[in-house]
């Protein structure tokens, strides 16, 4: 940590135009050879001069800070001495006048601490210092065929000090946080999360590490391998690129916990459905949902009026399409984004500039302001006149999750003879 010191700055402005006094039982502290640099050993592994900012405090043997806080600039400006009474000290600088952060996002703290000892009449040279990370950090990544496996969104979360983690999002479409977290080092222990969906389930793992210290990064990886009956699971492997290499015996992790369906996750479908709204004027003959007869427009219009009700408010409203008619298939390719196993899935609420091409023909509502909704009606009476044209079964899953996290499909299929 390092540490500033301010209630000098007016003897420095005066030291630069005559000698300090030499108060009886005092030295003097002298900055004349002193430099600060920083080593950001685990990224460059070389040192650099640190910047200005930094700031420089000292202390006395009892931990009192002697003087106020200045930053290196000023040391820096005022090449002088600070008349000091003999003791011992300690000089603390560091890249930041604030603590350290229990957890933070691209936020790096690096620092250095020196004793020293101040003899009456003699003056004392502190010389050359480096400032090392003060923190641990930690990125996430995966291997490729591990994220083949993930069906879903899912997330990273590492702790070293409980209550302070940080969460690496992990999307269905693959894309993963690649921050570097930093984390401040109070035990030796990290803390490894994964919680998602891997494989189509709803899954949790926990792995904690050991051997932990500040100037590393641990590079944290998700790899895949086979479960001896031969279903897919995952394994958390870890590294860390610093100098010293005996670091590398120090890594070790506890017993894997088997992978397993996610204790936290809501049990049921928290009374999520989809019906048909007769109250609303639906045709009375609509009460079977996966088998919807749509008739020719000519012969009857039918009066399609959905509700849907989520009792926990939405939090999720996907629809994945599929059809047996390739024309509308090739429609829907124009309109529609495949997922990562190939499926046309419409995301209702973050949807795509290209998918108003199917809700002028499907006419779902929306948008973010389905978020917390817990009934929207859907009425789907105008796409008769667009789906007549595509004979075939065409199917409208519905996938819904609430804002407890519990979650139900439900397919709504149309049918054109």
């Amino acid at each position: 940590m390092f540490l500033t010191l301010s209630a000098a700055m007016m003897l420095f402005a005066s030291c630069q135009k005559s000698p300090i006094a030499n108060v009886k039982g005092n030295g003097f502290l002298s900055f004349g050879s002193f430099s600060l640099d920083i080593d950001e050993e685990v990224i460059t592994k070389a040192p650099e001069a640190a910047g200005g900012q930094y700031v420089i405090k000292i202390y006395d043997k009892d931990g009192i800070q002697y003087g106020n806080t200045m930053k290196y600039a000023d040391v820096i400006a005022n090449d002088n001495k600070i008349s000091l009474p003999q003791g011992e000290y300690l000089l603390e600088a560091t890249s930041t006048d604030q603590p350290v952060p229990n957890s933070a996002w691209e936020n790096p703290v690096y620092g250095v601490s020196k004793t020293f000892s101040i003899t009456a009449g003699e003056e004392t040279e502190l010389g050359a210092l480096t400032c090392k990370l003060l923190q641990c950090m930690v990125t996430v990544d995966y291997s490729d065929e591990f994220l083949e496996k993930v069906t879903g969104d899912s997330k990273t979360s590492v702790t070293l000090k409980e209550g302070y983690p940080l969460d690496y999002a992990l999307g269905a479409d693959k894309k993963y946080d690649k921050r570097r977290g930093y984390f401040a080092v109070e035990g030796t222990t990290m803390t490894v999360e994964f919680k998602g969906n891997f494989d189509g389930q709803t899954a949790k793992m926990t792995k904690t590490f050991s051997g932990i210290a500040p100037q590393q990064w641990r590079q944290v990886k998700f790899v895949l391998k086979k479960a001896e009956e031969g279903t897919a699971t995952f394994d958390i492997e870890i590294n860390q690129l610093v100098s010293d290499e005996t670091l590398n015996d120090s890594v070790e992790a506890d017993d894997e916990l088997a992978l397993a369906p996610d204790p936290d996750k809501p049990l049921g479908d928290g009374g999520i459905t989809i019906y048909p709204d007769h109250d609303a004027g639906c045709d009375a003959e609509i009460t079977d949902l996966s088998n919807l007869q749509i008739v020719p427009v000519d012969e009857r219009a039918m009066a399609i009026k959905l509700k849907t009700v989520v009792p926990n408010g939405i939090l999720k409203f996907n629809v994945t399409i599929a059809t047996d008619n390739s024309k509308f298939m090739n429609a829907v390719d124009a309109a529609v984004s495949k997922d990562q196993n190939g499926n046309y899935v419409l995301n209702l609420i973050e949807p795509e500039a290209k998918n108003a091409a199917i809700f002028k023909v499907v006419p779902f509502q929306n948008g973010p302001e389905l978020l917390g909704l817990k009934e929207v009606d859907f009425d789907l009476s105008n796409a008769q006149s667009a789906i007549v044209s595509y004979p075939g079964r065409h199917t409208f899953t519905m996938y819904i999750m609430d804002e407890t996290g519990c979650e139900n499909t439900i397919p709504v299929t149309m049918v054109v003879e």
